[in-house]
């Protein structure tokens, strides 16, 4: 803070005071009447403290020296870690983590909440400790840090996104007046100020007496309040209104101009430029401008590797500057970090890569430590060896000087995240972390163990050798896709070039064999693809983590996950042959992609690698070839904002949400590459990027555009014509049987809409929302029990009015997660069990009871004393079929065996009447509406299966039910299903009266049981 001299006009004599302006004539008046007020007080002159203007507050760098402050913080630590939690390192630690934790409470009303909740088991010594954090917290001077806590704490505070949803962030009201965000609103657009303003004045004043209910309900707690003082909550409201409405209007328009205020931020040198000044004037805020710079333009800088011998001859050379150090490395270096260096890359085996300074070749594996915990252990041992006491001390190798471009400002501020992060993992220091971990935490639950135990049972659900068969399968497909891609694009650029040769243009080079480059990689040349990856990937380790960290998408392997690691890596096991499948196309693409970096530039790749030249291979061209790979087998982090927060929202809620869709990467994907392969990826050509694209020879987005539309234009030509089965994603055995093609991404969206257009054509039922999401999404090629959770939720939910609604959603959404985790034993079922029935379990009320009963069903052996499966349309038990014949043969194998062997899911013959209700698309619910009880629908399908079996299909094979047209033809069925229905149903209720009553009863409504429940009472 600036320091300013006032002089007494009385006396003549001077003093300098610390403050955040000039002080008046009026209080400099003042603070020298109080001086002579209280002469016994007063220190020597070089020693005086003058009191401050009255508006005068605390630094944070002043906060963090202060002992009251220092104290405080250490007895509030022990309140939340407890009286048993490791000691911090220092003075400053205990500082920060109190800074970390106000912040936390002024900014989040959850977190507020739950801390005033917790003051009622701290001790009278804690309660006034809490209590002077929060006021010399409230007098703490606005700084960057302090409203980067702010900007944290509101983004994971649900009440926030009531504004943002509604376009007014007044959610923010009170507290963000008062930590400085007018700031915030002046770089705010204009627009929607009616909007904002009107709902900003009713958000402002819920969340400003909310805030202040919860502080008056901590003073109270803690002895400094005797009662709720209602006037002041009222103020509070007033003032929030007030201060909403102002900020609500500026904020309005956030929703609607957050992608335009996201690109300008992103350019982070003229960023950069623009805080140097500050950075000069102001050291502490610092580190908080580096971390502002990186959450606004979500950069990262590109990442490679080191060398040990060039390292070692930088520690020789201090005294000079080379090529392969930052020019300012020499500024008080310590031999020991240069030592340190040398033996943590040394340990990583990291060959070194001439074009790539050391220090950024340092910074890489810094990155990669950060990540695994087993080189963290190193890590350690290396410091300790060469006698540095914190991996911060590394940092020196990042100096720059204030002029320094903003890459190396970002990468600066990357390298002491991840030392920091390193440094506190090792000294067992507090983490920050947001309000829900503090939830958790408290509970004695830990948010990485959560993690790890979902992305096992994520692991899980993919591990059965079925799903390996099913993705290599399909892949095939995306192979021959992209193929076709290329091929379009050189006849396109072999049409063109004449033309663009005429006008003096450059034209784009067309060699043929390169568009069966990645054909070549996966077949002819699988060894050398593998050993250019290999080559490559050694000296930039962290695009090598990106390549393979990940398999099936989402899950993660076992060597970077510190939880249950034993657990992990029988996953890992388990899904040896998945593995292999995803990286041997991984492999495939990334050599073919950066061949054709290499070969615009003019470079032979063969030739690199012969010469053992890694320097002609630049870091753009690697993340180039691990962004296809990784696009090629839909494990990609998308671009598009919108999907990427789709991907974000799911994973970070492990079992809630990742329950019902256990791969979202791969469903965003899925999504992203079906728009470009079908009539939509022409709209690509409005943008104008895609146009500079093709006027440079680039007409892949045109290409792909083109080829879907062919795709579906001949699917919808082969349903046409009676191609596939009666269902949009059946596939007809020569045999009777049919094979499910969901799995079998990308074909299937384009049955989905062949379909769709076939059936709106004919007049027969569409195929449902599911099954549109399905289609898609390719949701059911990878999400296992995914979507048949949600089937089976709506089909148990259905007919009943009752807290049975509750048991049964409760039952089913527990026992289909947790069933994820006994994915292997189906796998081994259909190994030794060649005759499967379907299996079910009826629920008894009993929550826990049911649960193990469900997840029974899954059980080897086990499973078969639980009643089979009936269907309402046929007597035969359903089941998998016994044999399957493998095509263009004769040989016959067990169905289940087929079915794990080579992934095709193959069912059994249907019946006439099966036939006829799939092709109208009837579903189960239409044939036989669900009663809410499965025992109930069980009796029901027991007596109608065989009735529909015969008297239907003697309806359909009918001549005169041949003639008529579909609309009608659903209406016959229809008909006939509820004359079924209403001749067995006196049967069913003979065979259980009471539990038919019972449903009956719980069919009235509330009035008219309320009713009859009186009667009875009476």
């Amino acid at each position: 803070m600036p320091v300013y001299k006032i002089t007494d006009p009385n006396t003549g004599e001077s003093i300098e005071v610390t403050a955040n302006r000039q002080p008046t004539e009026q209080e400099a008046l003042q603070i020298f009447a109080e001086q002579q007020q209280a002469p016994e007080q007063q220190q020597a002159p070089e020693q005086q403290q003058a009191p401050e203007p009255k508006d005068l507050k605390l630094t944070e760098s002043a906060l963090k020296q202060n002992p009251a402050w220092i104290q405080s913080s250490k007895k509030i630590y022990e309140l939340n870690e407890g009286a048993d939690a490791p000691k911090l390192d220092s003075d400053e630690q205990y500082a920060n983590y109190g800074l970390r934790y106000m912040g936390w409470f002024n900014y989040n009303l959850p977190k507020m909440s739950l801390e005033a909740t917790q003051l009622t088991q701290a001790t009278d010594d804690q309660k006034k400790a809490f209590v002077d954090l929060m006021d010399m917290y409230d007098q703490k001077q606005t700084s960057l840090a302090g409203f980067g806590r702010l900007l944290k704490g509101l983004a994971t505070d649900p009440s926030t996104y009531v504004g943002i949803g509604t376009f007014g962030a007044a959610t923010a009201g009170a507290q963000a007046v008062k930590q400085g965000i007018k700031e915030g609103v002046k770089q705010a657009t204009k627009a929607g100020i009616k909007q904002g303003a009107k709902i900003g004045a009713i958000e402002g004043a819920v969340y400003t007496a909310a805030d202040n209910a919860l502080r008056q309900s901590a003073r109270i707690t803690a002895g400094e309040q005797d009662s709720f003082d209602v006037g002041q909550n009222l103020k509070s409201a007033a003032f929030g209104g007030t201060i909403g409405a102002g900020i609500g209007g500026p904020l309005g328009g956030f929703g609607s101009n957050v992608a335009a205020k996201a690109e300008k931020a992103a350019q982070q040198d003229t960023f950069i430029k623009q805080t140097q000044k500050e950075i000069a004037e102001e050291q502490e805020v610092t580190e908080a401008i580096y971390d502002w710079a990186d959450v606004v333009t979500g950069q990262e800088p590109p990442t490679t590797n080191y060398s040990r011998k060039l390292a070692e001859e930088a520690r020789d050379e201090l005294a000079e500057t080379t090529p392969d150090v930052q020019a300012d490395i020499n500024l008080g270096l310590n031999k020991n970090v240069i030592d340190a260096g040398v033996e943590i890359l040394n340990e990583l085996k990291i060959p070194r890569n001439p074009s790539i300074q050391i220090s950024d070749q340092l910074f890489d594996a810094l990155q990669g430590i950060d990540q695994q915990p087993l080189a963290k252990g190193k890590f350690d041992e290396v410091l300790k060896r060469n006698n540095i006491e914190s991996p911060m001390e590394l940092l020196q190798l990042f100096k720059i000087a204030a002029s320094d471009s903003g890459k190396r400002l970002n990468q600066l501020s990357l390298a002491r995240k991840r030392l920091q992060n390193i440094a506190d993992d090792l000294s067992n220091n507090v983490p920050t972390e947001d309000w829900a971990s503090t939830a958790l935490r408290k509970l004695g639950i830990k948010k990485e163990n959560i993690y790890a135990l979902d992305n096992i049972r994520r692991g899980l659900l993919v591990s059965q050798i079925a799903t390996s068969a099913r993705n290599f399968t399909a892949q095939v497909g995306r192979v021959g896709m992209h193929t076709i891609t290329n091929v379009f694009d050189d006849v396109l650029n072999q049409t063109f070039n004449p033309i663009k040769r005429l006008f003096g243009k450059k034209t784009a080079p067309v060699d043929h064999t390169q568009s069966f480059k990645l054909l070549a990689n996966l077949t002819t040349d699988v060894k050398k693809s593998k050993d250019i990856t290999d080559f490559v990937t050694d000296y930039f380790v962290n695009e090598k983590n990106r390549l393979f960290t990940n398999y099936a998408s989402d899950v993660a392997k076992a060597t970077d996950s510190k939880p249950f690691a034993r657990a992990q890596k029988v996953v890992d096991g388990l899904n040896t042959l998945n593995r292999m499948q995803e990286y041997f196309y991984r492999r495939g693409m990334f050599a073919a992609s950066l061949d054709e970096s290499l070969r615009k530039k003019g470079i032979n790749i063969n030739d690199v690698i012969e010469a053992n030249d890694i320097s002609k291979i630049t870091d753009a061209d690697v993340k180039k070839a691990v962004d296809d790979a990784l696009t090629f087998t839909y494990a990609k982090t998308p671009d598009n904002a919108l999907l990427k927060g789709f991907v974000d929202t799911v994973n970070k809620m492990p079992f809630i949400a990742t329950g019902v869709l256990p791969f979202p990467r791969f469903m965003a994907n899925a999504i992203d590459f079906q728009f470009k392969h079908s009539p939509l990826g022409f709209t690509s050509l409005l943008s104008r990027k895609e146009r500079a694209k093709i006027a440079k020879g680039d007409y892949k987005a045109l290409s792909q555009a083109m080829l879907g539309t062919g795709i579906l234009m001949g699917a919808i030509e082969a349903k046409r014509t009676g191609f596939g089965g009666e269902k949009w994603y059946e596939l007809k055995g020569t045999d009777g049987t049919t094979i499910d093609a969901r799995p079998y991404f990308p074909l299937t969206p384009y049955l989905l809409v062949a379909d769709l257009v076939v059936r709106s054509e004919e007049g027969r039922i569409p195929p449902d929302s599911k099954d549109i999401l399905q289609g898609l999404t390719g949701a059911q090629f990878r999400a296992g029990a995914g979507l048949a959770l949600v089937d089976n939720l709506i089909n148990d939910l259905s007919g009943i009015d009752s807290e049975d609604k509750i048991n049964k959603f409760v039952t089913r959404y527990t026992s289909d997660v947790l069933g994820g985790y006994l994915t292997p034993l189906r796998m081994f079922n259909d190994f030794v069990d060649q005759q499967q029935e379907f299996r079910t379990a009826i629920p008894t009320g009993d929550i826990p009871t049911d649960i193990a009963q469900q997840l029974g069903t899954s059980i080897p052996f086990y499973r078969e004393r639980f009643p089979t499966v009936v269907s309402p349309t046929r007597e035969a038990t359903p089941g998998r079929p016994e044999t399957v014949r493998i095509p263009l043969t004769d040989i016959e194998v067990p169905g289940p065996l087929a079915r794990q062997l080579t992934g095709i899911t193959v069912r059994e013959p249907k019946n006439p009447a099966e036939k006829e209700l799939d092709r109208l698309g009837f579903k189960r619910r239409d044939i036989l509406p669900y009663t809410g009880d499965k025992q109930a629908d069980q009796i029901m399908s027991s007596y109608m299966g065989p009735v529909v079996e015969n008297l239907l299909t003697k309806v359909v094979v009918a001549p005169t039910y041949q003639k008529l047209n579909n609309p009608t033809k659903e209406l016959v069925m229809r008909d006939v299903l509820k004359e079924i229905r209403a001749e067995v149903k006196p049967l069913a209720e003979a065979e259980d009266p009471a539990r038919f009553a019972k449903i009956k009863y719980n069919r009235l409504s509330k009035t008219v049981r309320k009713i009859l429940e009186r009667q009875r009472i009476e």
